[in-house]
Order: structure tokens, then C-alpha cells, then sequence
């Protein structure tokens, strides 16, 4: 729901917060229209629609591996991340991530952030 009501995520509301600061989420009271409040209804719902499908489209893709880890369940009780790794491979945004962290010979820290 922050997608859409905060954080202006969503093409059909627009890049608009309704983030009420005085009442913080817990009242019932909220700054927009009953018609405003409905399309943020279908918003969300088309989102949570849209990302079940995927879900449910991403374990059919890897039924094999999500049986090969149950029976590693079965069998151990306990998995670690070797384990994952072996069955589903290395996640391929780790490499990238890892790569970005670290610099570069000929990147060089900013003189105030080098220690002296």
C-alpha cells in the first residue's frame, strides 16, 4: 500500500504521497476521495495479482530444485548457504554487487575519506 499511497509509485495515481503525518496510519480517517480511494484499491490489487502470477510462474520455472531442497530438509533438518548454492547455483547479482563494493586500482577515496 505505501507503494502506491506514499511513495507515488504508480502510473494510474501519479507521482502523488498521501502520507498523512498527523495521523501516522493508525486512525481511520484518509486525505483523499472515496474515488480516489477505490483506484488505490485496484492499484493494489493489480499489483499483488501481477506479483503472485510471478511467483507462482517462478517456483513452476524451478520445481525440480525446490523438490531437491525439500528432500535436503527432509534429510538434514537444517540448510545452509552452501547448500542453496549447490541446488539454485550462485545468485547472479552477488558478483555485481561484490564487484561494485570494491574499488578499483585507479579509483581513488576522496582525500577526506582517506585515513590519515
Amino acid at each position: 500500500m505505501a507503494m502506491v499511497t506514499i511513495y507515488g509509485l504508480d502510473e494510474k495515481i501519479g507521482n502523488v504521497s498521501y502520507y498523512d503525518s498527523q495521523n501516522q496510519g493508525y486512525g481511520f480517517t484518509k486525505p483523499y476521495s472515496e474515488d480516489t480511494a477505490k483506484i488505490i484499491d485496484q492499484e493494489i490489487k493489480k499489483i499483488i495479482d501481477t506479483q503472485y502470477e510471478r511467483a507462482k510462474a517462478i517456483l513452476k520455472k524451478h520445481e525440480d530444485k525446490l523438490h531437491q531442497l525439500a528432500n535436503k530438509l527432509l534429510e538434514s533438518e537444517v540448510i545452509f548457504k552452501e547448500d542453496l548454492e549447490t541446488i539454485f547455483g550462485k545468485r547472479p547479482l552477488e558478483k555485481e554487487v561484490m564487484s561494485k563494493k570494491r574499488l578499483k586500482p585507479q579509483q581513488k577515496l576522496p582525500k577526506r575519506l582517506r585515513k590519515k
